[in-house]
């Protein structure tokens, strides 16, 4: 199989410890079975996806709930730290997807015209946060982001 352009997808959320985190491994997972690979084979393919918070601690783990929602989907987060968004990773970027107009709302001001215009995930709505619920919220929130990453991976696929 011919090696596809380089993509460097980065999923921004709050605290990058939920949302974005299962953003990434679930785009992860999704992209492989599509392409018949592991994960860790994706960048040899040309795709590189990562996540960030625009109010992150450096170092945190995720949430355990986004943990066991990521498993139950074929999905490791259990080797996640956060980290906070930075030029660097935007300029990096050639897609950044966003949880919330909130979060879409915060790059613009606090990073202008640095990497590709931010898109929101789920288009029309935000990807509710979580954070302090119960389980059954998180396989919720996963699900839901799950079901957003398909249009955006048929996409890819096909650039």
């Amino acid at each position: 199989m011919d090696a596809l352009p380089r993509r460097s997808v980065l999923f921004v959320c709050t605290g990058n410890t939920c949302r974005s985190p299962l953003a990434e491994v679930l785009c992860k997972r999704l992209l492989a079975d599509r392409l018949g690979c592991t994960p860790n084979d994706l960048p040899a393919r040309g795709f590189f996806v990562t996540s960030a918070g625009v109010m992150a601690y450096p170092g945190e783990v995720a949430s355990e709930g986004a943990v066991t929602a990521a498993a139950e989907l074929g999905a490791d987060l259990s080797a996640h730290r956060s980290r906070p968004v930075t030029p660097e990773l935007l300029a990096n970027a050639t897609d950044v997807l966003a949880m919330t107009g909130g979060h879409l709302a915060v790059l613009a001001y606090r990073f202008p015209n640095v990497g590709p215009p931010p898109l929101p995930l789920a288009d029309g709505h935000d990807i509710p946060d979580p954070i302090g619920g119960e389980l059954e919220e998180y396989r919720a929130c996963a699900q839901a982001i799950a079901a957003q990453l398909d249009q955006f991976i048929t996409r890819w696929l096909r650039t």
